[in-house]
This record gives structure tokens, sequence and C-alpha cells, in this order.
């Protein structure tokens, strides 16, 4: 009777909560673009309790940037997903026994650091009720990928009074290419290299479309040795997106 009494007694201050699978599908988006995903080897995303900052999971968006007659053009109602099966996408599993208030964020392209920006979210997520209908939690990841190169980092007075070279690849931020006739024209991209010399500002140099998808060009000239810095930007002025990538200059006494 004792062992009877005990084991009620133990069972009435049990705790009977049980921790059910919550899946959540999260999306990163490319601001005015698509998909972030192989073509950049993706976004590292996280989902944390926001309000204890445990880490709850973690991993990489996958697949296809998406297609984009579909995702650029067609026009669809509100509601209606704009993924489709393939598109990239991060997949989660939480075991939660109550509900939680999540923090999700993206921090990409994975393969292009150099541009890499942050976003993140936050939601309520209740044990049993899936993320996952329509496109899921889908994040916005604002900016452009510039990458500025030259031929030489250092060359001789002499060359950098004739002319330096300074190249540009850019793309949005899904590794989506600018080119004529494509869903992103080099014409809506002001797309410029801001020259520093020590604290001397040197110009402002546009860039022209170089003729191949992604790929921007521009001359400078310097009759003064020292270290250059060079900063090329490139702005949508139609929605304010923005990108920056720098490269260093070395010019030297004959």
């Amino acid at each position: 009777m004792r062992f009877c009494l005990l084991l009620c007694a133990i069972l009435l201050q049990a705790d009977f909560s049980r921790a059910e699978a919550t899946n959540i599908t999260v999306r990163v988006v490319a601001r005015n673009a698509q998909y972030v995903g192989d073509l950049v080897e993706g976004a590292f995303v996280t989902i944390t309790d926001a309000a204890t900052g445990e880490m709850l999971a973690q991993g990489i968006t996958s697949g296809d940037a998406g297609n984009p007659k579909r995702t650029m053009w067609t026009p669809r109602k509100r509601g209606e997903p704009m993924a489709a099966k393939g598109d990239a996408k991060f997949v989660a599993t939480l075991d939660i026994e109550k509900p939680r208030y999540l923090q999700v964020t993206a921090y990409g392209p994975v393969d292009k650091r150099f541009s890499a920006n942050r976003a993140s979210a936050t939601q309520w997520i209740i044990p049993g009720k899936h993320l996952t209908g329509g496109d899921g939690w889908v994040l916005e990841l604002p900016g452009l990928l510039v990458s500025p190169s030259l031929a030489e980092s250092s060359v001789p007075l002499s060359k950098a009074a004739s002319g330096i070279l300074i190249e540009a690849e850019v793309m949005l931020m899904c590794g989506c290419p600018i080119k004529p006739g494509f869903y992103w024209e080099p014409e809506d991209y002001e797309v410029v290299a801001i020259v520093r010399r020590g604290d001397d500002d040197v110009g402002r140099f546009p860039l022209r479309y170089a003729g191949a998808a992604s790929e921007f060009e521009t001359q400078f000239t310097t009759h003064l040795p020292g270290v250059y810095d060079i900063s090329v930007y490139a702005y949508d002025s139609a929605s304010g997106n923005t990108g920056v990538g720098q490269v260093e200059l070395t010019v030297t006494e004959d």
C-alpha cells in the first residue's frame, strides 16, 4: 500500500509535457532577385531561441536560384508561393514542448563573403504547428556582390601615369548575372570607383559595362607614388540596393 501511495505521488508530480516535432522551412531571397542557393554556396542559417540565445538548428540553404521568368516576371496572387520544387531552402525539425519565440538569421552568400550581409527576423512557433506553408519563413538579403580587381597590385609610377585599369564583377546576391536583354540590365546600376591616397580624395571614376556578363571597367591615372585605396560600389537607385568591394594599389617610384 505504501508503495502504491508513493507511486501515485510521483505520477501526480510528473511533467507530462511532450515535445512535438515542428518543421521549419527557411528561404533566403536576394533583394530584387532570386534565392540564395547553390550558385553562391547558399546562405548560412541559424535558428535560436530569441529569449535565451539557445542554438536550436543551423545549416546552409541549398538548391536552385529559381527560374527568373517565374520569379521575376510571372504575376501571382497574394499568398501564392513563389518557390518551386528544387528552389534553395534550409529545412529544420525542432522538438519543442511549449511555444518558443525564435530568431532566424541568414548570413551570406557563403561563397562571396567579401560582400556578405546578414538578415534576421523573429516569430513565435507553436509545438506541432509547422512553418512550411507557402514559401516558408523568408528572409530578404540586401546587397550586391562587387568584386573589384587589378591586373597588378603594385606598379611603377610611369605605368600608373599611363592608366590603371580597374575591373569589377557585379552580380545579385543570388549570383544572378547582369547583362543586356536579361532581367537585370547594366544601365540599371551605377558602378563607380572611389579612389583615395591616404587622406586625399583622388576622384570618382564611373565603370562602364565591359561587354561580358557582370563585368564592368574603368581607368584612372596618377602622377604620385603611394598606396591607393580603391572602393568600387554598385547602386540600384530603384531599390536602394548597394554593394561595395575594395582593392589596394601600390604605386612605386620608377
